[in-house]
């Protein structure tokens, strides 16, 4: 359940309009009850009532990272409002005298006018604000509701005011209807998705940055790195979420030992040191792959080749990749154009990972020229392995020669984080192929079953 689809996300407006509409009318019937010159009262109250009403909309906060909490500030600030409201109601109504002078009309238009409807035009300020940063949800939600609960509340008022013992016992309804509004909306905000932007760098296909994305409801919470409104990568914040799906792929196509060499004990050099046992990664630049697989393979040599110096960036800062752009020691990460980068890493590799993700930003898979996916296909060695993921890259979008064997394995993303954005599919699938026509790929890779042969 999210904010949009929360069933009672319109109940807290709706209230807060009963409470505005009652205490613009309270305040009308006793201050033109006790005061003299009917139209002269009458206009002033209106207008105060309208121009508290509007500042209190002025003066409602913008998208900001404590917008949560400045909404609970001007709840509370709602409620004293309608206390003193309440006190001095109830003061106006035990001393007569008090409405028969001009200080006690100004304090009674103060306290039973100004001040509520000054309060409430903020508090449903504030929260048009966190419905207009919802992209399913327009301020017209929290409009439309007030004034619904508006026209209920001068219809109560009206037909109760002249029954009750007092006018005040009407501002403590509203006082009751406000704490029960706040309960729900705190309910309302807990389906809310929070974001928060931790960096952002300008690039060619829109800003590369990277958020913090929390589902209270579900205590649910993910560190994304996106370019532009496709992300990058992904990882869970406190319970894990299991191994990403390139981490996944590198250790169950590529061998402990596949790591020193071909299976004749040769080595194929490129002009960067690439040797039939080394990995190729495109797109791999936010990537924990290269840290994890030197660490467990001591002999391994790696190349990545990610065309976005912001998405290495940020990948290093927010992500724990180290990554820096350039070649050191058995990691080489290639910053540019991909094909360029794949011309000059000859190989040929054990394994090639496609990074779908990565390729999302200029159209996918099916965005690769012919020549750019032969360059791909000519690096994977005779007895290497090409996965691409974590995106769907099948139907047509990328194929293999018949002489290959390939399949397709799929898992679902932890429950809950569908919720968060984590890219455009609850699924990740894997696109497997290898030169080797016999080969045996395994049905169940960590998470992954296989889909189709």
């Amino acid at each position: 359940m999210t904010f949009a689809s929360h069933p009672f996300r319109w109940l807290p407006p709706f209230l807060v309009g009963i409470c505005a509409a009652t205490a613009a009318e309270v305040a009308v019937g006793l201050l033109l009850y006790g005061g003299p010159g009917l139209m002269r009262s009458l206009t002033a109250v209106l207008a105060v009532e309208a121009a508290a009403l509007g500042f209190g909309f002025l003066t409602a906060p913008g998208p900001r990272p404590d917008l949560v909490e400045a909404l609970r500030k001007r709840w509370l600030f709602c409620l004293v409002a309608f206390l003193a409201a309440t006190l001095f109601s109830a003061f106006w109504s035990v001393v007569e005298a008090v409405g028969g002078s001009a200080l006690g009309q100004g304090l009674g238009l103060a306290f039973l006018a100004a001040l509520p409807l000054y309060a409430t035009g903020g508090l449903l300020g504030a929260m048009g604000t966190v419905s207009g940063m919802e992209p399913e949800q327009g301020r017209s939600g929290v409009g439309g509701a007030a004034a619904l609960g508006a026209a209920l509340g001068f219809a109560a008022t009206g037909a109760s005011l002249p029954q009750v013992f007092t006018p005040a016992s009407l501002l403590l309804v509203c006082l009751v209807l406000l704490s029960a509004g706040g309960l729900i909306y705190g309910s309302v905000l807990d389906a809310r998705l929070r974001v928060h932007v931790r960096a952002r760098r300008p690039s060619v296909f829109g800003d590369v940055r990277v958020e913090d994305r929390h589902l209270l409801s579900r205590d649910r919470a993910a560190r994304l790195l996106l370019e532009g409104d496709h992300v990058r990568r992904w990882t869970t914040l406190g319970d894990d979420g299991g191994d990403p799906w390139d981490v996944v792929a590198f250790r169950a196509f590529l061998p402990d030992g596949s790591a020193d060499g071909s299976a004749d004990g040769s080595t194929h050099g490129s002009p960067h040191g690439s040797a039939d046992g080394s990995v190729l990664f495109l797109g791999g630049g936010a990537s924990p792959l290269p840290r994890v697989a030197l660490w467990e393979r001591p002999t391994l040599r790696m190349d990545v080749v990610e065309r976005s110096h912001p998405v290495v960036e940020l990948g290093r800062e927010h992500l724990e990749t180290g990554m820096y752009a350039g070649a050191d020691g058995r990691l080489g990460i290639w910053v540019g154009n991909p094909e360029d980068a794949l011309s000059s890493l000859v190989g040929p590799y054990a394994l090639v990972l496609v990074d779908t993700a990565a390729l999302a930003p200029q159209g996918g898979p099916q965005s690769l020229s012919a020549r750019h996916r032969s360059m791909v296909m000519a690096r994977v060695g005779t007895t290497g392995t090409l996965v691409l993921g974590p995106l769907p890259a099948s139907g047509g979008a990328w194929s293999f020669p018949e002489s290959w064997t390939q399949r397709t394995y799929t898992r679902r993303l932890p429950h809950g984080l569908d919720d968060l954005g984590v890219g455009a599919h609850a699924d990740e699938e894997l696109l497997v192929g290898t030169p080797r026509g016999n080969a045996a790929l395994p049905l169940r890779i960590d998470g992954f079953v296989s889909v189709a042969p």
